[in-house]
């Protein structure tokens, strides 16, 4: 195995790439040899994704999409088989949401949370992968959240949305196997742009609450999509990889 290009050939596509997880985890594909389709509603951020990967000899291009829609969910699979031919691994990242209890979430907040956060997976998947098993071999990762394994104030729609993706994931995995691999992410706190407007003394109260004491960088996500899409991970499907510091595990008592 080529440790340095441990995704050579493959390709991949990769939903909110625009920022946090979603860039880094496209950089970091293309550094070890993926072509990476961008996908992402930020049009400006997602183009600079591809523009970074472009700029250190990799390849990618960017595609415009609203992951909460299902002709778009079929557009991005069509017009990435249409540029490489093949799809070989999905990593579904994009999330939106409200912070917001049962009683303050309007319905319209909690149907947009499910879209993007919820069934954006399984419309990708309903598109993706045909072409994934037509190549007898695949890998499919989803970002979940600690979130769906713990209980976490005025999170309703979003805490919802992410435990859906953990029995999302097993189900895929059980109706897939074992031609296709399918995984989930289940990050705690992770410095990206759904943590904007945060203050510091915030940020540093949530990250001492983690062992680690401290939140994760996107790149530390990236490198664990990268084990799941790669060999390394050939013998794990239906894994939730918790990759959170220590936070869901641990009771701090001093």
């Amino acid at each position: 195995m080529d440790w340095t290009r441990l995704i050579d050939g493959k390709v991949a596509l990769i939903t909110g790439a625009a920022s946090g997880i979603g860039r880094a985890t496209a950089q970091l594909f293309a550094q070890h040899g993926a072509k990476v389709a961008a996908v992402d509603v930020a049009e400006d951020d997602g183009r600079k994704t591809v523009e970074t990967i472009r700029a250190a000899a990799g390849e990618s291009f960017f595609l415009k999409s609203d992951v909460g829609r299902m002709e778009h969910a079929r557009e991005m699979v069509e017009k990435t088989l249409e540029r490489y031919g093949r799809l070989d691994i999905v990593f579904s990242n994009a999330a939106s949401y409200k912070v917001a209890s049962a009683i303050d979430l309007s319905e319209e907040e909690w149907d947009r949370t499910q879209d993007v956060c919820l069934k954006a997976t399984w419309m990708i998947a309903h598109h993706a992968l045909p072409a994934m098993l037509r190549n007898e071999k695949g890998s499919f990762i989803i970002t979940s959240s600690v979130q769906g394994i713990r209980g976490y104030t005025r999170h309703a729609g979003y805490q919802a949305a992410k435990g859906g993706l953990i029995s999302l994931t097993r189900s895929l995995a059980a109706d897939y196997a074992p031609t296709i691999r399918v995984n989930a992410i289940l990050p705690g706190a992770v410095i990206t742009g759904l943590v904007a407007g945060a203050s510091e003394s915030d940020l540093k109260k949530v990250a001492m609450m983690c062992p680690l004491q401290r939140n994760a960088q996107p790149e530390e996500i990236a490198t664990t999509a990268l084990f799941l899409a790669s060999e390394m991970s050939s013998y794990m499907t239906a894994t939730c990889l918790v990759v959170d510091g220590g936070l869901t595990s641990v009771i701090k008592t001093d």
